[in-house]
C-alpha cells in the first residue's frame, strides 16, 4: 500500500490532527504491511543478531538471519556472464572428501570430462564417430581426439588433422619410409637408407652386417666363358665349374683345382704343318724339317736375327700410272711413278668426284628443263640456280639498316643512297634479293604503312621476292616498298 503517515496538526491540540482512533487505524496497517512483507503475518522472519562485512541475509530455516555464502541450495545461473577473479586471484573449485569435479556438455547425458576426487587425475572421453566429424584445426590448435571409424589418434596442428602412428600403423605411414620401390619388399629384404632421396626403402642386404643377421651374398654379378655367360639371379645362386674333355675340377677350402687328366702329346710339334706356293707346297715331315725361303729373279732374301727381308734387285722398274694426258688446252706427262693427276671442275660451272675407279663430272647450275620459247634466265644467288622468267627481268640485291634505310645494288641505283626511288616498266620482272633476311623483311605496299601488294607477287620478303608489274598499271603510279617491322626502312616505286 502507499505510505502513510500521521497527521499530527499543525500545531499541538488545535483539533486538526487525526484522530487517535484514526492514527491508530493507519499505525495498524503499516505494521501488518511489515509483518506480511519481513514474516509471516504473525511474527517476523528476519532476525539481525551481530553482522560483519560481506555477510547478507540468508534463511536459517526459521527466519532470515546474518551469514556468508558457503553452500548453494540451488543451481548457479551465470545467465551468459562470466566467473572472474580479481587481484590475479585464483579460481578455486574444491569438492569435499571424494567428490569429481565434473564437465557437462549440454543439459543432458552424463559430464565427458571429470577430475576424479579419488585420484585428482584428469579423466576426459574426446573421440568423434570418424576424422570427417573432428573440429576445425586451425581453431583448436594442439588438440588431441580420437576418430573412432578410423581406431586412431590424431593432434591438430598448423590446420590439419596429423594421425598418430600406433602398434598398428604400418612402417609405411612414415614420411622417410618409402615402400613403394621396386614394387614394394620382398621376403629377406631389409630397410636401407637412401641419402640422395631422404628415405629408407627396402633392399637386399648386400653387406650381410648391421647386427640383423643378413643372408649370404653373391659372389659375382655375371660370368662370361669362351662360349656363354650367366648372371647371378639371387643371394642362393650357384656357379658350376665344370670339367671339360680331358679335365677335372675340385675344391678343397676356399681352393679351385682344375686338372687336366688327358696325354699332352708329343712335346716336340712341328714348326709348320704345310707351306704352299705359287708353284708347289711342302709338309713338315719332322719337329726338324727346315725351310729355305729363297729368292727369285730380281729377288734376294736375307735373315738377320729373327727378320727376314726380301729385296726387290732386278728389274726393280717403277711404272706410271698414266703417261700423257692432253686437255683442249694444254698437256700433262707423268714424271714419277707418285704423280698425281688433279681433275679440276670450272668455278661455279663444273664440279668433279672421283668414287672408287669411277670420275663424275657435273654441271653445277644447269640451265632448267622446263624453259620454253620467250622465256628469260636470271640466276638465283641465293639458291644457287637459273630461274625462268617470261619477261625481261632486272635484278637488285638488298640491303640496309633501321638507321640507314634499304640500299639496292644492281638496276642502276646508286648503292651508297638509303632508301632511293626505284623506277619500273610495265611488263618487266623485277627481282629483289632481300640480303637481310628476318631481320627487315622487304614488302611492296599501296601506301605508307598500307596494305600489300599481291597482284603481281611472288616469292618471301625475307629472300627472293619477285614482281611482274601488270600492263595495267597507269604511267605514275606509285606504291612503296617498306620494313615490316620498321616502318622508317620506306621508299618509293614509281611505274614509268
Amino acid at each position: 500500500m502507499p505510505k502513510q503517515n500521521l497527521n499530527i496538526g499543525s500545531s499541538a491540540n488545535d483539533g486538526t490532527g487525526d484522530s487517535l482512533r484514526d492514527g491508530a487505524i493507519k499505525l495498524n496497517s503499516v505494521i501488518d504491511e511489515l509483518y506480511t512483507a519481513l514474516g509471516n503475518d504473525t511474527n517476523l522472519q528476519i532476525n539481525v543478531g551481530t553482522p560483519s562485512t560481506g555477510q547478507f541475509l540468508k534463511w536459517d530455516g526459521s527466519a532470515f538471519a546474518e551469514g556468508g555464502l558457503n553452500a548453494l541450495t540451488e543451481n548457479l545461473s551465470v545467465n551468459g556472464h562470466n566467473i572472474v577473479s580479481t587481484a590475479n586471484g585464483d579460481i578455486t573449485i574444491q569438492p569435499n572428501g571424494s567428490g569429481h569435479i565434473k564437465f557437462w556438455a549440454g543439459g543432458t547425458g552424463s559430464a565427458l570430462t571429470v577430475i576424479d576426487g579419488a585420484d585428482g587425475k584428469l579423466k576426459y572421453s574426446n573421440h568423434f564417430a570418424d576424422v570427417a566429424g573432428l573440429p576445425d584445426a586451425a581453431t583448436y590448435h594442439g588438440m588431441f581426439a580420437h576418430a573412432h571409424a578410423e581406431a586412431k589418434g590424431y593432434f591438430a596442428h598448423d590446420g590439419n588433422w596429423v594421425e598418430l602412428v600406433d602398434v598398428t600403423s604400418s612402417i609405411g605411414k612414415l614420411t622417410d619410409v618409402d615402400m613403394t620401390v621396386g614394387g614394394g619388399p620382398s621376403d629377406g629384404q631389409v630397410l636401407k637408407w637412401s641419402a640422395s632421396n631422404s628415405h629408407w626403402y627396402a633392399a637386399n642386404d648386400e653387406t650381410a652386417s648391421g647386427g640383423g643377421g643378413g643372408t649370404t651374398q653373391n659372389l659375382f654379378e655375371g660370368f662370361i666363358a669362351d662360349s656363354g655367360s650367366t648372371t647371378a639371379s639371387a643371394a642362393t645362386d650357384v656357379l658350376t665349374v665344370s670339367g671339360g674333355t680331358n679335365i677335372s675340377t675340385a675344391i678343397v677350402g676356399d681352393t679351385l683345382t682344375i686338372t687336366m687328366t688327358g696325354a699332352l702329346g708329343d712335346a716336340n710339334q712341328n714348326a709348320y704343318g704345310v707351306i704352299g706356293s705359287d708353284s708347289g707346297n711342302k709338309t713338315a715331315d719332322s719337329a726338324t724339317t727346315t725351310i729355305n725361303i729363297l729368292g727369285g729373279s730380281g729377288i734376294s732374301t736375307a735373315i738377320s736375327g729373327s727378320d727376314l727381308t726380301i729385296t726387290n734387285d732386278s728389274p726393280n722398274v717403277v711404272q706410271e700410272a698414266y703417261r700423257t694426258v692432253t686437255g683442249d688446252t694444254g698437256t700433262t706427262t707423268a714424271a714419277l711413278a707418285t704423280s698425281t693427276l688433279n681433275v679440276v671442275g670450272a668455278t661455279n660451272h663444273i664440279s668433279t668426284a672421283v668414287t672408287s675407279n669411277t670420275v663424275t663430272l657435273s654441271v653445277v647450275n644447269p640451265l632448267p628443263a622446263s624453259a620454253s620459247e620467250n622465256d628469260n634466265l636470271i640466276y638465283d644467288e641465293q639458291n644457287g640456280n637459273w630461274v625462268v622468267t617470261e619477261s625481261p627481268t632486272v635484278g637488285f640485291s638488298v640491303s640496309g639498316s633501321a638507321g640507314g634505310g634499304y640500299t639496292f645494288t644492281g638496276g642502276g641505283v646508286n648503292s651508297s643512297t638509303g632508301n632511293p626511288t626505284i623506277y619500273v616498266y610495265r611488263g618487266f620482272t623485277y627481282r629483289f634479293y632481300n640480303s637481310t633476311g628476318a631481320g627487315h623483311p622487304f614488302a611492296i605496299r599501296q601506301s605508307n604503312g598500307g596494305t600489300a601488294v599481291t597482284d603481281g607477287i611472288t616469292g618471301s620478303q625475307t629472300g627472293v621476292q619477285y614482281w611482274t608489274v601488270p600492263q595495267t598499271l597507269a604511267a605514275g603510279t606509285t606504291y612503296v616498298y617498306q620494313c615490316t617491322i620498321h616502318a622508317g626502312m620506306v621508299g618509293n616505286i614509281v611505274v614509268v
